[in-house]
């Protein structure tokens, strides 16, 4: 059995006491404020998707980067964002099966791509000295996306919906421009829900060019998930 895991939500820094910034993770509209061993594995998974294995490994390297003991446990925070609905895992058989268990159900939410962004991205950084000048120019580049991301994008900013139904949509050439048209064009059933969809099409592997295209954009920081 493969278990793979990602993160959910945008991170934000809350200003606290003493000038101390709070990291605070923001799904549903809800604000989750993080401890710094949950900070620590949630930026571990935060446009990334982990086996267990590569998450305890991506811990430790930041708890002794921080100068931490890279022996604290891993289990009572991941177990903690888990209930929380910070972090989701998915199982399976295959590596396409535990990916739909773990991204149907997640909403997608397109993050902002500007060339501004990128730039002072890329100058904070270079003062942080965690990116070399020479660099500059491949970051600051547009990432390239195929015709089946792009697909993705133009869908996912028109209209809020999950991996499972944005799978569904691009299968059966559908592309609601509101959330009526996504409800009356996709389901067929009035007991129908995102969940069950998500529960249908996981053996359906015809749909992986989708769920890779949302991986990639993923990845790529163009999309973030969020839990309903």
């Amino acid at each position: 059995m493969l278990t793979l895991y990602t993160a959910v939500g945008i991170l934000r820094f809350q200003d606290s006491i003493k000038e101390h910034k709070t990291p605070t993770v923001i799904n549903n509209r809800q604000e989750y404020g993080l401890t710094e061993e949950e900070f620590f594995l949630w930026s571990s998974l935060a446009f990334q998707i982990r086996q267990i294995h590569e998450l305890q490994s991506a811990f430790s390297e930041r708890l002794k980067k921080h100068h931490r003991s890279e022996n604290i446990p891993i289990e009572p925070y991941l177990n903690r964002l888990l209930l929380r609905g910070l972090v989701v895992k998915g199982d399976g058989l295959t590596g396409v099966d535990a990916l739909y268990r773990l991204l149907g159900e997640l909403y997608i939410s397109p993050l902002q791509d500007s060339f501004s962004v990128r730039l002072f991205t890329c100058i904070y950084l270079c003062m942080k000295k965690k990116l070399h000048t020479k660099e500059l120019i491949h970051y600051l580049k547009k990432p390239a996306r195929t015709a089946i991301e792009d697909t993705v994008l133009q869908i996912a900013k028109k209209v809020q919906i999950s991996t499972a139904e944005l799978v569904t949509c691009v299968e059966q050439g559908i592309h609601p421009q509101n959330t009526e048209q996504l409800l009356t064009q996709l389901y067929e059933t009035s007991d129908a829900t995102f969940r069950t969809l998500a529960q249908d099409i996981q053996f359906i592997h015809a749909g992986y060019p989708v769920l890779e295209a949302i991986s990639n954009l993923y990845l790529n920081k163009q999309i973030a998930f969020e839990k309903l």
